[in-house]
């Protein structure tokens, strides 16, 4: 080492050991220690050439530096802003992925409903008020009609929605005893047996005991053609109807067209009055009667009788029997028929039922129409 070297050493020894504090003095030893001040104990010299040796080898490291100083600050303020950041966009991305899937929904539900219907023919019993009455009981009149129906719709299921829409225009003349809330559920069929489920407003029947038999004659007819159908069992929600209408009738068991019958006018028809081409009209129905026999007139638009007949139904004077008429006759359209008995009395026509005839290949009345227009 160099003498300015060595000078410096010896300087910042002597600052050190002057620097370092002094033991706290005991009281029986402060002559020894103010007699041995001058003369430094061997430990303290070695401790202190400790240090010398230490700082010389700091030295030269700190003068290969040029004195420059290292501010941790600048390392620990920008860790943590890098470690931050990235926290905040995965939150934001998944908000936003979220909201599609609402909006495909919507479409899907209109689709499902917007379900295209299909003109259906069917046929379905109104009620007449019959002329020259003796029991006062309504009688039972087919029309043939064409109904809005889904394609997975029965005819069955068709006539009887039709039956009961809230807005039927009726001919005239004729009557509805099914009150407007009274709505068609659903038709299913095993074997002869139609099951018919009803809303709940149905058990409230039609408001009086002869309603309510001819609101359930409508629908027993409407939905069973005595044939392929031969019974209707009535349900609400699924489950028999053992309380109906005003007198609380029991329904749980099927029931077929004879079941009411004596609460009808002696006098019904069974087949729509309409038909094309040159073939004979059918008209057919039941009746109870005297002796079993059963008149009928044409009346053509002037209202003048253009034909009549007679036949035997299969029963009478007490007992329901079925009749069939072939009318072979020039129809044109707008025609009337009557049909009736002729009371033993005077001979006079009673319990007389008069039917509209459509005649032509479109031949069906329109009740969704305007009032009174076929």
């Amino acid at each position: 080492m160099s003498g300015y070297d060595d000078r410096k050493m010896k300087e910042l020894a002597d600052r050190l050991v002057a620097m370092s504090p002094e033991p706290p003095p005991f009281p029986e030893e402060v002559t020894v220690t103010q007699r041995e001040s001058s003369k430094p104990r061997p430990i303290f010299v070695f401790a202190g050439a400790a240090l010398v040796v230490l700082i010389l080898a700091a030295i030269p490291i700190l003068l290969s530096r040029g004195g420059g100083e290292v501010d941790p600050a600048v390392t620990t303020t920008t860790a943590p802003q890098t470690t931050t950041q990235p926290e905040v966009t995965p939150t934001t991305e998944p908000a936003t992925t979220t909201s599609q899937p609402t909006t495909t929904s919507v479409p899907t539900t209109t689709t499902t409903t917007a379900v295209a219907t299909e003109p259906r023919g069917v046929i379905v019993f109104l009620t007449q008020t019959p002329e020259n009455s003796f029991l006062g009981n309504p009688a039972l009149v087919p029309f043939f009609a064409t109904a809005q129906a889904l394609p997975d719709d029965s005819d069955t299921l068709a006539a009887l929605r039709l039956l009961t829409a809230d807005e039927l225009f009726l001919p005239e003349g004729f009557d509805t005893a099914i009150p407007d809330p009274v709505e068609v559920v659903s038709v299913t069929r095993a074997d002869q047996v139609v099951t018919v489920d009803m809303n709940e407003a149905f058990l409230d029947g039609a408001g009086g005991l002869l309603a309510d038999f001819t609101m359930l004659n409508q629908l027993i007819f409407t939905a069973g053609d005595g044939e392929e159908i031969s019974e209707v069992l009535f349900t609400v929600g699924g489950a028999p109807v053992t309380v109906f209408g005003s007198e609380g009738l029991d329904l749980s068991q099927p029931v077929g067209r004879d079941a009411f019958l004596d609460q009808l006018n002696p006098v019904n028809v069974d087949s729509a009055a309409s038909g094309s081409g040159d073939a004979p009209l059918v008209i057919s129905g039941f009746a109870n009667v005297f002796e079993a026999t059963v008149s009928l007139e044409v009346l053509d638009t002037g209202g003048n009788v253009a034909h009549e007949d007679f036949t035997t139904a299969t029963c009478g004077t007490g007992c329901w029997g079925f009749y069939s008429f072939n009318i072979d006759y020039p129809f044109t359209g707008g025609e009337t028929i009557r049909v009736f008995w002729h009371s033993a009395e005077d001979g006079s026509p009673a319990d007389v039922v008069r039917i509209p005839v459509t005649w032509g290949d479109d031949a069906a009345w329109d009740f969704l129409s305007q009032p009174g227009t076929p």
